[in-house]
């Protein structure tokens, strides 16, 4: 199915009210289930202290909620913005689509390892007084105002690791933060131009772009952004059973929603990924559910065969990928990433050659899914080696203040590599000719 016929399908095909409530349901049935499972984890006392030192955290990479707070309030912070996120789009009258679900996720997952209720308010504050200084609806810009709180470490960093007076520490994060918010909606735009749609995780390098400046100018006054490495896997068989009880659910909700067929899912498969790819759109809710459960399912077998081990930002990047499944991602098109990496990383092309760090590249190396799934699996497997050759030297950019720092990397990657491509293509097309 080409791009084109996906864009048209996009465009034309409205959505069911009858729709648009289920997936609102089941998004707050899923928040919720995280909230019930934060205070079912961790005794009251516990929960609170957990909490207060995950608020109070500076949440640069890398930072596990789960050493930082503990099991309950690691899932009790990821369910409440969650459940606030989707609460919020709802109110405004925003429609639940494949991106929003993606966004949904992406916030759930990135709340177990640097957003917080304390980092993730001002950015989407700015963004909506962009949309109102621009006088345009809000839900224009829901997205970015989600997706934007990848730079939410800036606000916690500012409020909490300067060693400034607290007032003044948070006002200085939060207005900051509102500036970030400011800059990022017409910065997300041009920067789609930039890499043509081929790195889904946009946002990620718009914020990488502005954390990037933000370090400097750090630097340039002598303000150095230290690497924050906090990491736990104590938890790792509850996150391993929380994975599959879900991936599971998905898919069964998924196949009855689709009336207990696969159909959709082959199509679904020949997709190359590239933005904007709508799967609900295009597809099905029911559809979508069976390969995000698939894809979650993937990365798991993923992990284990490299004999890894969950913690928190292995959770939220798997957690990013099912999101993602929803907007882009499916198996025949993130694997050939996903070798690339471990090719890229066995044959010494990496510094950083640790489990951890080869499993966190390999999942959100899966940005780059979409140049697998429109230029083939040899072009995938370029891009996941390229990608991790990268991705371990550009940390430094940004002091690990952006979040989706492979988001940053991809979007070099797609760039890079897009114009390349095409040219191959273009040689092959013309030999072929003559």
């Amino acid at each position: 199915m080409s791009d084109k016929r996906i864009f048209l399908q996009t465009k034309s095909k409205p959505f069911a009210p009858i729709s648009q409530l289920l997936t609102q349901r089941l998004l707050l049935a899923y928040s919720i289930a995280l909230i019930l499972i934060g205070f079912f984890a961790s005794p009251p006392q516990a929960l609170w202290q957990g909490s207060l030192a995950i608020l109070n955290a500076p949440s640069n990479l890398i930072s596990d909620y789960f050493a930082i707070g503990n099991l309950g309030s690691a899932f009790l912070n990821s369910g409440l913005l969650t459940l606030i996120s989707i609460l919020l789009a709802k109110k405004q009258g925003t429609i639940i689509s494949g991106p929003m679900i993606a966004a949904f996720f992406t916030i759930s997952g990135f709340s177990f390892f640097g957003k917080n209720l304390f980092n993730s308010i001002p950015i989407p504050l700015g963004v909506y007084l962009y949309s109102y200084i621009q006088q345009r609806p809000s839900t224009q810009y829901s997205l970015v105002a989600l997706f934007g709180s990848a730079a939410s470490p800036v606000i916690s960093y500012l409020a909490f690791g300067l060693g400034l007076p607290l007032p003044l520490g948070i006002a200085l994060g939060y207005g900051v933060g509102v500036l970030i918010g400011l800059t990022l909606p017409p910065l997300a735009a041009q920067f789609l131009q930039f890499h043509q749609g081929f790195s889904l995780y946009n946002i990620g390098f718009a914020t990488g772009i502005i954390t990037m400046f933000f370090t400097s100018f750090l630097r340039l006054f002598d303000m150095e952004v230290y690497s924050n490495k906090q990491l736990t896997t104590e938890y790792h068989y509850y996150l391993t059973a929380f994975l599959l009880i879900l991936c599971f659910s998905l898919f069964l909700i998924g196949y009855f929603l689709n009336h207990r067929s696969l159909k959709g899912l082959r199509d679904l498969f020949k997709t190359s990924g590239k933005l904007m790819t709508d799967y609900v759109t295009i597809f099905s809710l029911g559809v979508t559910m069976m390969n995000m459960a698939m894809m979650g399912l993937l990365m798991l077998v993923f992990i284990f065969l490299l004999q890894g081990e969950l913690s928190g930002p292995l959770l939220g990047a798997v957690l990013t990928v099912i999101g993602f499944s929803a907007f882009g991602n499916h198996w025949k098109n993130s694997l050939p990433v996903m070798i690339g990496v471990v090719l890229a990383t066995k044959v010494g092309l990496t510094s950083d050659i640790s489990t951890f760090s080869l499993l966190l590249t390999a999942i959100f190396g899966t940005s780059l899914a979409p140049i697998s799934g429109y230029y083939g699996p040899i072009a995938g497997v370029l891009a996941g080696i390229v990608h991790a050759a990268l991705v371990t030297n550009i940390t430094y950019l940004h002091g690990g203040l952006n979040l989706y720092n492979n988001g940053f990397s991809s979007g070099f990657v797609a760039a890079a590599m897009v114009p390349l491509l095409d040219e191959y293509q273009q040689i092959r097309r013309r030999r072929k000719n003559d």
